[in-house]
């Protein structure tokens, strides 16, 4: 007999947990049957936790998260310590500004105090320091909610200043603060020299909380000293620093008088006082640490998974780069545990709870993200909640106040003050998409949720703008009114470029974030602030993808004359009248075509409304130029017309061949090429037979008949009798020119293939294969037919069957819609190949795997979000293939998702995957790797529904190029994590060549570039031919290159592994490529004794044994190359 037990959630009523234990009795001869036990116990872990697994991988991420014992024990013997020097801390005497300002420059320690701007120049009360009234461990450590973070823990302590200290009316005009900034530099001052007699190596130095330029605290880092005393505490190995918060005893203003929307900064000017919330929060929250740790901790002890949860949260916003920091969104740990707190006491409308006691910290978590997600704090409504214990008066109301807020009608204090409305939207944003992945009940979505992070800047936004601050030039316009609104000249900065972003950009883009960068809070106590350093205003876009590259902003009507006016006054001389198609007559502005439509805006406004010097760095348009332009048109296009241009063309073919009389009438014509689903790296262009793509690839299907022969080669032979017929027909009735063409390479040892290759009068180039209902099976009945040795060799000649003729035409159908649902997706694809080609990988790909790994980030793009430019898709292709274990994590692709999200399911290619498929498809990816555990065979299972097998397109890839493609993916994040600029961009698409034992330069007796469609790199287009002429014979026009590869693999494969570039017009001055190899180290560099039949070039060793002949290798492949090869480069080669 077995006994099961199941631990019981924290923060769940016994009642609702069911039996602790489970007994099943087990038989040999008898399976065990579930009992109603089990399936009640299985429900409750779903309600409670999604499922087990989740539960479980939750459970795991806490208890990983969690402090270390020794750290907490030696922080707290290190905290009581420095509350006893605290104590032995004298009080000072009554000063003046100058006898303050005396006292410290006559300290040794040379300690500045820091008073927040303005300076004061003259104050009519006196400075002083008494011993603090109270001195309490706040924040995370305090609530014992803290976790294990990469840039350290911070243990806050809270000193509490006299009341006897203060004035009634302190609170307005900085008085408080700087009668706080003194008693802060006295402290420092103090324990400088305190704590190095109390054995506390530490260093001090000064620290803004969260940004808040009022508000500077202590800052206390552990050191190491050269010669360590035994009564020593030093903490520095812990990674903790201590902040000492300087704060006012609770209720010592009135609170009333500090709302956000009371002016208490006094100023002379004519025009009516504005509102200081920045101001009046700041002193307000001085008031309330030890208040909100007492409330945060009361809600804990009511609420078992309360910590657990908040944990989470806790983790879910730091890795979103979310912190109650002001340069960071302003929402942080404290923000997100008061909110929880609050929906536990209510939070509906009507003051119904929105989060109960008994939730475990899943149920909690999710519940939150749910609130943040589909409630609006800033417009709709706010939430204002009681703080005080017990009380449940937590009530939704209508009727927002433009920012976000989440009021304390107990303390005064919105607590969301450091947060915009735009970084509020953003968090908006990130909570409902995380929102629908804990929704998701197909796949496991807890890396995505907990464990990918989503804050490097050029992954994060679609696109990321920098200016430098000096540029800006708006110091003149910082006056008194907007110095007390604004607190800094930072801030003033930022909500104008907001403003003026939003306006220019309106619905091309969803979300505007800015922010600065270099933010400094942390100085030397020798100095005031900190250093003015060299900011950037950084701005962070989140693009509408059908919207944003719109080439027209339109305005007014002409006869609106009052909002016409504002349209003017904003756009200048670019606002034009304009008549449309539909009668309007609009104001407008037209942005040029040669130019991505945000990026020129962007630059237009800037100069038009804030300065004409400002630089505006992009990536963008550095990305875009990659991309190979074609010859007809240099206009900046997300779809170029060329793929509509082809497709026209081949539509027009399609008429004819269903015009031509056959034995059998043609039943469909079957698409399966890159171009005609807009994903072909180089564009298609009339006539440009060099071109490797220029043959776009179909499939002919004809009606069904019962006498197709019943053996594949007589098969064929049919097949090929009916292209000749449509070659006879095109050549006699048409302008079209055609040929057939041997296709040996397709389908293993099947050499009787025969192809159409079509040229047609407008010079677009397609080629066509015959599919019956015969072929399939036949194929089939072949694996069932062959031996046992042959029978893996036969289904991997049905596999390249199926992957070019039946999985080809399914592929594109669902690619073709999705490329036109996805604006961005098609030029992602054309760029992601350019980089493979670059870096000599792409030879190895088929074009349908690149499309499905890009897809992923699309149709599958957490922790982000849908790219909406090229630079945000490649990017995260490339983030992605550098974290995919692809040993031990199959690609799952939906391609059929619920693009719209608006409940109503849209069906673009097939049903939308369901939990059955998935596991389907996962038993075949464990079925898999069970057979093939160190991937040999194969690497990348990429499956969706329409391939539940996952090794159709990766069929045929080796290990080496799947860890390669690795490799370069995460080599090139790196660098981009850095800094990404020409030059970093140029380093990510240089191929690594040193990599290689053998590198042959190759140089093509023609130019290929334009002879490809490309327009040549550094020339003017107006001395470049725009248009080709067609040509008597294609294959004297066609790459050599590719050819010669083919070769050298075909020759020698078992050798060493070739790679070259695809596309040699893409090459230096449009001729210049490279075939490079590595040498298989089993063969290489070992020695084999003699035997037959070797398989390569041999040479006798010294010691009676054979090696690989080098030098016979090198001629061989040097009598091939001919002319071709340019010099040749040798690395680790004797």
């Amino acid at each position: 007999m077995v006994k099961r037990d199941r631990e019981p959630e924290s923060g769940v009523n016994d009642t609702e947990q069911g039996p602790a234990a489970v007994e099943v009795n087990h038989r040999p001869h008898k399976k065990a049957q579930l009992t109603s036990q089990d399936v009640q116990i299985a429900r409750e872990t779903a309600e409670l936790f999604k499922s087990n697994i989740f539960k479980l991988q939750i459970d795991e991420l806490v208890k990983e998260l969690r402090l270390k014992d020794s750290h907490c024990k030696l922080i707290e013997r290190v905290l009581h310590r420095l509350y006893e020097i605290i104590q032995d801390i004298p009080a000072s005497e009554a000063y003046s500004l100058e006898e303050a300002e005396s006292y410290f420059e006559k300290s040794k320690n040379e300690v500045a105090i820091p008073f927040p701007d303005p300076k004061p120049t003259s104050i009519n009360y006196k400075l002083q320091y008494e011993s603090p009234t109270d001195v309490s461990l706040v924040g995370s450590f305090g609530l014992k909610t803290g976790i294990q973070q990469p840039d350290g823990m911070a243990v806050d302590v809270s000193l509490t200043m006299s009341k006897s200290m203060f004035q009634p009316k302190d609170y307005l005009n900085y008085k408080a603060l700087y009668k706080r900034a003194f008693y802060i530099a006295y402290l420092a001052d103090q324990l400088i020299t305190l704590t190095a007699k109390n054995h506390l190596p530490v260093r001090i130095s000064y620290e803004y909380v969260n940004g808040d330029r009022l508000c500077p605290s202590i800052r206390i880092d552990s050191v190491t000293p050269d010669k360590v005393h035994d009564n020593d505490l030093v903490f520095e190995d812990t990674n903790f620093r201590i902040r000492l918060l300087v704060g006012f005893e609770y209720g010592l203003f009135e609170s009333k008088k500090l709302l956000p929307d009371r002016n208490c900064v006094r100023i002379q000017t004519d025009d009516e006082l504005p509102p200081t919330p920045l101001y009046n929060s700041s002193i307000l929250s001085s008031t309330t640490y030890k208040y909100y740790l007492k409330y945060l901790y009361a809600t804990k002890k009511t609420t078992d998974s309360f910590r657990d949860a908040t944990v989470l949260g806790k983790l879910w916003l730091r890795q979103r780069g979310f912190g109650s920091h002001f340069n960071k969104g302003g929402f942080g740990h404290f923000e997100f545990a008061v909110l929880m707190a609050a929906l536990l006491a209510g939070g509906g409308e009507n003051g119904n709870k929105v989060l109960l006691h008994g939730y475990s910290s899943y149920q909690l978590f999710k519940g939150t993200i749910k609130y943040l997600a589909t409630q609006d704090l800033v417009d709709d409504g706010y939430l204002s909640f009681s703080s005080i214990v017990g009380d449940n008066g937590s009530v939704y109301k209508k009727g927002g106040f433009n920012i976000p807020t989440l009021f304390d009608k107990t303390t005064k204090i919105n607590i969301l003050w450091k947060m915009t409305a735009s970084s509020y939207q953003v968090l908006k944003k990130q909570a409902a998409e995380t929102l629908d992945l804990l929704n998701d009940v197909v796949q496991d979505r807890f890396k995505q949720t907990f464990i990918y992070k989503n804050t490097q800047k050029y992954l994060q936004y679609d696109m990321f703008v920098s200016v430098p601050l000096k540029d800006l030039n708006q110091q003149d316009k910082f006056g008194p009114i907007e110095k007390i609104t604004f607190l800094t000249y930072e801030n003033f900065v930022c909500s104008k470029v907001h403003r003026l972003v939003s306006r220019a950009l309106a619905e091309r883009a969803s979300h505007v974030v800015v922010r600065l960068s270099n933010t400094e809070d942390k100085w030397g106590i020798q100095k005031r602030r900190p250093d003015t350093q060299d900011k950037q205003v950084e701005i962070g876009l989140y693009l509408n993808a059908t919207e944003c590259e719109k080439k027209i902003t339109k305005g007014p009507l002409h006869n609106d004359e009052e909002n016409a006016i504002r349209f003017r006054s904003f756009w200048g001389a670019k606002a034009q009248v304009r008549k449309y198609k539909d009668g309007n007559i609009q104001y407008s502005c037209l942005w040029p075509a040669n130019e991505l439509t945000v990026v020129s805006i962007l630059k237009y406004i800037f100069e038009l409304h804030i300065s004409s010097s400002a630089r505006l760095e992009f990536n963008t348009d550095r990305f875009w130029k990659m991309l190979p332009v074609p010859l007809t048109s240099n206009l900046m296009q997300l779809i170029p017309s060329n793929f509509q241009q082809l497709k026209n063309s081949y539509s027009e073919l399609c008429k004819v061949l269903n015009k031509i009389d056959l034995p059998l009438s043609v039943k469909s014509v079957l698409p399966a090429s890159p171009a005609l689903r807009n994903t072909s790296l180089i564009l298609p262009v009339p006539y440009a037979v060099s071109n490797p793509d220029f043959f776009n690839e179909s499939i002919l299907q004809f009606e069904s008949s019962t006498k197709w022969p019943d053996e594949l080669l007589a098969l064929e032979q049919t097949k090929t009798a009916f292209l000749l017929k449509i070659n006879d027909y095109l050549a006699k009735n048409t302008n079209y020119k055609s040929y057939l063409e041997e296709d040996r390479t397709s389908v293993p040892y099947n050499t009787k293939i025969k192809v159409l290759r079509v040229l047609s009068p407008d010079g677009y180039g397609f080629s066509f294969r015959v599919l019956t209902e015969r072929d399939e099976v036949l194929y089939l009945r072949a694996i069932e037919n062959a031996p046992e040795k042959q029978r893996k060799t036969v289904a991997d000649i049905y596999l390249a069957f199926n992957q070019k003729y039946m999985g080809s035409v399914k592929h594109h159908r669902a690619i073709a819609s999705l490329s036109t649902y996805f604006p961005f997706y098609s030029a992602t694809v054309r760029l992601f190949k350019r980089w493979l080609d670059a870096q000599l990988l792409l030879s190895h790909f088929n074009d349908e795997l690149v499309e499905l790994l890009v897809m992923k980030v699309f149709v599958d793009p957490a922790p982000y979000s849908v790219p909406a430019s090229v630079e945000a898709g490649f990017l995260r292709t490339l983030q992605f293939l550098s974290q995919w274990n692809w040993k031990e994590d199959p690609l799952v692709l939906d391609l059929a998702k619920d693009l719209e999200k608006s409940g109503n399911y849209i069906d673009l290619v097939s049903e939308k995957l369901t939990v059955q498929t998935y596991q389907s498809i996962t038993g075949n990816f464990s079925k898999l790797r069970k057979e093939d555990p160190q991937a040999i065979k194969t690497q990348l299972f990429v499956a969706s529904k329409e391939d539940p097998s996952g090794k159709l397109w990766s069929f045929g890839l080796s290990l080496p190029i799947a860890t390669r493609l690795t490799a370069l993916s995460k080599a090139a994040v790196a660098a981009v994590s850095k800094t990404l600029n020409q030059k970093t961009l140029k380093l990510i698409f240089t191929p690594a060549l040193k990599d290689y034992d053998i590198v042959l330069k190759i140089r093509t007796p023609a130019e290929l570039a334009s002879k490809s469609g490309i327009l040549p790199e550094n020339k003017f287009k107006n001395l470049v031919a725009t248009s080709l002429v067609a040509s008597d014979d294609v294959s004297s026009e066609q790459d050599p290159v590719p050819a010669f590869c083919d070769e050298l693999r075909a020759r020698f494969s078992n050798v060493m592994l070739i790679s070259c570039g695809k596309y040699t017009g893409l090459g230096k001055e449009g001729r210049c490529n490279v075939i490079a190899g590595i040498l298989n180290p089993v063969i290489g560099n070992s020695k084999k004794k003699f035997r037959v039949n070797v398989g390569y070039d041999v040479e006798p060793t010294d010691d009676e044994q054979l090696k690989l002949n080098k030098h016979s290798l090198l001629s061989q492949i040097a009598l091939l190359g001919g002319d071709l090869i340019e010099s040749v480069d040798l690395n680790r080669w004797e």
